[in-house]
């Protein structure tokens, strides 16, 4: 997906199970959408499938933003440098809920992200901590610039479990 839009699939997402499923090695499928490898996971681009769920979002008037996501399963996969080279390597994650809480910082420059439950989040090259992609379970903080662009100032705290996505598709 272009730009940083193609975050927001991940922190939607619960997972009740976590699955690695490796593919023969040729047997690429695509991807809804494919995170270039500088945005992702450095040596190889990501492409990431979502299906099923539903998605709704609570707009607060006072700038606070709270994302639902339910039942949606989500396959990450190797695509390879360029779209060649792929060892055709999944990650699938099947979800059942989780919620993205975003509260806006006094001065209003910035906003608390608060993921709970099961969330897939991908750490761009220009996040604090970046590049990566990471499946959590339990509860991770962040502060980000805003929840359209979701540009990681820092990450605040964490509890539970999170799982790297590139080490598994490597």
């Amino acid at each position: 997906m272009l730009g940083k839009q193609s975050r927001w699939f991940a922190p939607l997402a619960a997972t009740a199970a976590l699955l690695l499923v490796a593919s023969p090695a040729g047997a690429v499928t695509e991807p809804a959408v494919t995170i270039p490898a500088v945005d992702s996971c450095g040596d190889f681009d990501l492409g990431l499938t979502a299906t099923g769920g539903t998605i709704r979002e609570i707009q607060f008037s006072n700038g606070n933003l709270y994302r639902v996501g339910t039942g949606v399963v989500l396959t990450w996969s190797n695509q390879g440098l360029n779209g060649s080279g792929s060892n055709g390597k999944t990650y699938t994650v099947k979800t059942s809920g989780s919620v993205a809480r975003y509260v806006k910082n006094p001065g209003g420059e910035t906003y608390t992200l608060t993921l709970t439950g099961h969330n897939g989040f991908i750490f761009f090259s220009t996040d604090t901590g970046g590049p990566g992609a990471f499946q959590y379970t339990g509860r991770v903080v962040l502060t980000v610039d805003n929840p359209v662009g979701n540009n990681v100032k820092s990450v605040d705290a964490s509890a539970g479990k999170a799982v790297d996505i590139c080490a598994r598709l490597r």
